[in-house]
């Protein structure tokens, strides 16, 4: 799949209840249901990047038999392992 398709799919998961439309009636209100839709995508986007990196790091690939050169064919933008609806509790503290 493309990553523009990716991208789009996971948008519409990301805002399921309305199939990734935005309904609201003012451009302020649009403006930031699209912001905050923009900002969650590059949130997980960021994280699965971390991630990547995290595993790749963790393990020798050598070892594992692990073809670093096809690297850059994996998407950050997959959330199959994502759980998008849950309970996100936000530790204010933690935040710089």
């Amino acid at each position: 799949m493309l990553k523009g398709e990716q991208l789009h799919n996971l948008a519409r998961d990301v805002s399921y209840a309305k199939r990734g439309r935005i309904n609201a009636s003012n451009v302020e209100a649009q403006r930031n249901s699209c912001s905050s839709l923009t900002l969650i995508l590059a949130c997980i986007i960021y994280w699965q990047a971390k991630e990547i990196n995290r595993v790749l790091n963790k393990y020798d690939t050598d070892a594992a038999n692990i073809d670093i050169s096809l690297v850059k064919h994996i998407s950050p933008i997959g959330w199959d392992n994502v759980l998008l609806y849950g309970e996100y509790v936000l530790d204010k503290s933690l935040i710089r």
